[in-house]
């Protein structure tokens, strides 16, 4: 079997064998892709005898060694492979179109080869014009012509070319107003005369073609009214050219039209950046494509219409024209010129957009784009420079934004039970993005209206209330709520921007949210009563006489199938107002103490809740707090208890003690009475008893902290059920979690237990280091390593943290990859004891040798986390070094492999976008240890060193630009990138 037959079967093996054997096959044919005996075989493989299959990989071998391999193709053998091409594009000329496609590519790449040869694109396109490629017709000869044209700018950016780069730039500029024209011509000449079905193919190549060459030409957007006009006419002929039955556009004119968009958006966003320059220009095209596309539009206003795609890439070009041209376009919003009807026009149009028929995105896609639009409005004229002429411009759009928010309300209307059976999982999951864009943009729309929005949300909710009111008496009524909880997720959304004042728009809808009778209704709709209260807990730190009507809405939440929002809103509130629910606390407090005894709430519930009743014990008379600790949080320790006694790791044990870990855990994290100890006067009333003065307010010691009494009494359970569940991550992390929180809230009043706390966290460390185990101990290290009583217990903590990890990454040095999450956490503690206490390192028998050695290692890891996280490291360690002795050694020692293992990183290793963060290390070394600097960066002399691709000059430019910038990170970063393209041989193609 010759070689060609073998890899005829191979190919056909990769096509039809299992998995395993085609990635075999796949390896093997890759490297005889490679090969330079591709260059004789891809042809005998593109054989009208072989299968499409073989056919096709002979072509994309010939791709490959077009883009790749180019240099081994002899100067005096390019006339013949340039015929061999044009023979095989005859020969494949009527298909099968998937090896064609791949001809007209290697063509592309032939011709950006010979772009040193000034005429050579005239000369491929007169060939094909004057139809000198054999028997192909002159239609097939115009389709490949264009799609040959098409490719060339695509594949500058990704070919390995002889030619540099500049010289290939300023060819395609050259060549770009000639490929225009000759594009533009052909669409004219068949627009002009009856399109035949066998010309479409062509006009859609040309019109992907307007696209791909319209960023290189050097030509002002004023002088391309003539393809603007051309690439509308073809949108306009595919749409209107004939009636259609099923209102659907055959697929050819859709693609057309499609692509035709696609170009003029291109066209427009490419010069976005000379925004003042094309003003007139700007608003003389605004013009035309309303005149063009909004009657097309118009025609597509309905629900469920089949040319919703070409619909959405209409309102597409339109936001992308405003997004790079608002200025040009919003001095029309009062100016009396063209741009103040292009301005009115535009306006109309896209209100029309935001209120599309039906329900997004079951009946309609299109009004989601509006959205954009609302925000780049208001934060325009919000921005413009004279005042006098932004208050003129505000005043005008007030009106338009207060119609906009009525349709929003509207249009965010939740799906109701009778029409559920159209959506989705997909459809619900779109259309809770769209009502938060929708929240989003009612936020724009509260800035320019201001007070006003309340009015425009009070009258939404009158109206409302009433068609709630008209629907009742209907036989059918079941949806009629949709409207009032669409309305009051209105005032949800602006909730942010509600402050101070007692505003009567706000509380009528309080009256309302209480009067709702929600039994009546869909539990959505006291859902979102729920919510809106939590929302505005702010408010009702300023406001609190209105306070008992929320208490009293959400503590019936809690006994409903929307406790989820009423735990939400109690935790917000209590939060908020945590002075001001003091008269209520007792109330309240006994409505979670049921509502927890009573089971009913899920997991994430009865946590949230827990957060709820630290903030609440944090302000009450202090025997009251450990009256209420033990009502409420007894329980969980004693359920704890009872597992820790039957040594029980079931399951369903594990479970339970998850879910009671993470409730003490969030106790910890609110349960704080030295933050509120000012939070009340001593004449407050707790429902009726006299408050306990402040801790503050008392002579002498305050009282012990409530989170330090549980601890104390707590600790040997907190022990042994470390001890049953120790080798369980997923127990032993939201332990060591409850106790960071324990931390947090108490920082130095931990003192009396730190010996406990920091045993049990080093028993943790010793046997399974989990992050939040580092975490905690590397808090202890920074809080009390100074504190000469608490010095020993922090010295073993961080020898325990250092010979674990080192033990871990010495049993996975061969795939340090397994442990990526713990080298994190590992290196990123590490970096925070050399910023903060880098004395450490000297002071503790630690090796650092082989800290910084790891970190050498760790950088060049795939995983981005790990890798970040060593380079950190390794940043920091070096700038705090020359103030520690042993630190500086290591340094000096080290450098010469740190900049090594950069090199490396630099070259492949690390992903491109992740190589900026390499300059932090040069920018180190160069400040803190300059001389030997310059020395260890003349690794670079070593040949082919970091890649081969990287001449001897490229990496003498690099060393001298780094060495000689010490202050410019941006710049360093900028010489860091560059330098990773070449070593990777990537072109970094610029275009206009």
């Amino acid at each position: 079997m010759d070689e060609v037959q073998t890899i005829e079967a191979a190919v056909l093996s990769f096509y039809r064998g299992g998995s395993e054997q085609q990635k075999e096959t796949h390896k093997w044919l890759q490297q005889v892709q490679n090969s330079p005996h591709a260059w004789s075989f891809c042809w005998e493989l593109m054989q009208l005898n072989k299968s499409s299959e073989v056919q096709f990989f002979g072509s994309i071998t010939l791709n490959s060694k077009l883009r790749n391999d180019w240099a081994e193709v002899p100067k005096e053998a390019h006339h013949e492979l340039k015929q061999k091409l044009l023979e095989t594009i005859v020969v494949f000329g009527n298909g099968p179109k998937i090896v064609l496609n791949r001809l007209c590519i290697s063509l592309g790449l032939f011709i950006v080869h010979m772009l040193r040869h000034p005429t050579v694109i005239e000369e491929v396109t007169s060939m094909f014009l004057n139809q000198q490629l054999g028997t192909l017709s002159k239609v097939t000869q115009i389709e490949i012509l264009m799609c040959v044209l098409e490719g060339i700018p695509e594949e500058v950016k990704n070919v390995r070319t002889q030619i540099p780069r500049a010289l290939v730039c300023e060819e395609l500029n050259r060549n770009a107003e000639f490929v225009m024209q000759t594009v533009v011509t052909y669409l004219n000449e068949k627009l002009n005369h009856t399109v035949e079905p066998q010309d479409m193919n062509g006009m859609i190549n040309a019109a992907k073609c307007t696209g791909s060459w319209v960023l290189h030409g050097n030509v002002g957007l004023d002088e391309r009214d003539n393809l603007i006009q051309t690439l509308l006419k073809a949108i306009h002929y595919c749409y209107w050219k004939e009636p259609k039955d099923d209102g659907c556009l055959l697929p050819d004119d859709n693609e057309l039209a499609e692509m035709a968009l696609k170009s003029l958006a291109s066209i427009i966003s490419s010069y976005s950046t000379q925004n003042s320059k094309y003003s007139v220009t700007i608003i003389r095209f605004m013009k035309m494509f309303l005149d063009v596309l909004v009657p097309i539009l118009d025609a597509e206003y309905k629900e469920c219409n089949d040319n919703e795609n070409l619909a959405l890439m209409m309102y597409a070009l339109f936001i992308s024209t405003l997004e790079g041209f608002s200025s040009a376009i919003f001095d029309g919003i009062v100016a009396e010129s063209d741009a103040h009807e292009v301005y009115t026009r535009t306006v109309d149009m896209l209100i029309k957009c935001t209120d599309k028929p039906g329900t997004y995105p079951v009946d309609e896609m299109c009004s989601t784009y509006a959205m954009e639009f609302w925000y780049l409005l208001q934060e325009d004229v919000l921005s413009m420079d004279t005042s006098e002429h932004r208050k003129r411009c505000h005043e005008a759009i007030k009106p338009v934004y207060a119609h906009v928010v009525k349709v929003l309300v509207r249009k965010s209307q939740l799906p109701t039970d009778s029409s559920m059976h159209k959506w989705n999982d997909d459809d619900l999951e779109a259309f809770r993005c769209y009502r938060q864009d929708i929240g989003d943009t009612l936020l724009s729309c509260h800035d320019v209206l201001n007070d006003m929005m309340l009015d425009v949300l009070s009258e939404a909710l009158d109206e409302s209330i009433m068609y709630l009111s008209y629907e009742q008496q209907l036989p059918s009524s079941s949806d009629s709520w949709t409207l009032l909880e669409a309305t009051i997720h209105a005032f949800c959304s602006i909730a942010q921007k509600i402050e101070y004042a007692e505003h009567p728009q706000i509380v009528k809808l309080l009256k309302v949210l209480n009067e709702i009778p929600y039994e009546k209704y869909h539990d959505k709709l006291f859902g979102m009563a729920l919510e809106t209260v939590g929302a505005y807990s702010e408010w009702f730190g300023d406001n609190p006489k209105y306070l008992p009507s929320a208490i009293a809405l959400l503590v019936k939440g809690l006994n409903s199938t929307r406790a989820s929002q009423a735990t939400l809103g109690l935790k917000d509130l209590t939060s908020e107002c945590q002075k001001e629910v003091v008269p209520y606390a007792v109330p309240l407090l006994d409505a979670c103490r049921s509502t927890l005894q009573e089971g009913r709430l899920k997991s994430s519930e009865m946590i949230r809740l827990m957060y709820t009743v630290g903030n609440i014990l944090s302000v009450i008379p202090y025997e009251n707090i450990i009256v209420y600790l033990d009502a409420m949080v007894s329980p969980c320790f004693a359920e704890l208890q009872v597992h820790v006694q039957n040594n029980d790791t079931s399951e369903p044990a594990k479970a339970r003690v998850l879910l009671r870990l993470e409730m003490i855990s969030k106790l910890f994290s609110s349960l704080n009475i030295n933050k509120t100890a000012n939070a009340g006067d001593t004449g407050d009333k707790v429902a009726g008893q006299k408050l306990c003065p402040p801790p503050s307010a008392v002579t002498g010691p305050g009282p012990v902290q409530p989170i330090l009494l549980i601890l104390q009494k707590t600790m040997d359970l907190l022990k042994g059920l470390c001890t049953l569940w120790i080798h369980d991550e997923t127990v032993i992390d939201t332990l060591c979690k409850a106790l960071q929180q324990a931390l947090t809230t108490l920082m130095d009043d931990i003192k009396p237990l730190l010996n406990e706390m920091c045993c049990l966290v080093q028993s943790i460390l010793n046997t399974n280091c989990v992050v939040s185990a580092a975490d905690i101990a590397g808090n202890f290290i920074l809080m009390f390593y100074k504190d000469q009583d608490c010095r020993q217990m922090m010295v073993q903590l961080f020898t325990a943290i250092m010979e674990y990890n080192f033990a871990q990454m010495q049993l996975n040095s061969d795939k340090l990859s397994r442990i990526a999450d713990l080298i994190e956490t590992f290196y990123a503690f590490n970096t925070r004891i050399s910023k903060k206490i880098p004395i450490c390192y000297s002071e503790v028998q630690v090796d650092c040798m082989k800290l910084m050695g790891y970190a050498t290692k760790c950088m060049m890891l795939p995983e981005t986390a790990p890798m970040k996280k060593s380079v950190a490291f390794i940043t920091m360690f070096v700038k705090e070094s020359p103030k520690h002795t042993v630190m500086m050694n290591v340094v000096l020692a080290q450098g010469e492999n740190i900049l090594r293992s950069t090199f490396l990183c630099i070259g492949g290793t690390a992903l491109r976008t992740q190589v900026e963060v390499l300059a932090d290390i040069f920018l180190a070394l160069n400040i803190r240890y300059p001389t030997e600097f310059v020395q260890w960066m003349k690794l670079l002399e070593i040949p082919n060193f970091p890649t081969a691709f990287v001449s001897a000059n490229e990496k003498e430019q690099f060393m001298r630009k780094v060495i000689k910038e010490r202050v410019n990170k941006r710049l360093v970063q900028d010489h860091v990138r560059k330098f990773a393209a070449v070593c990777r041989n990537i072109i970094e193609y610029e275009g206009k």
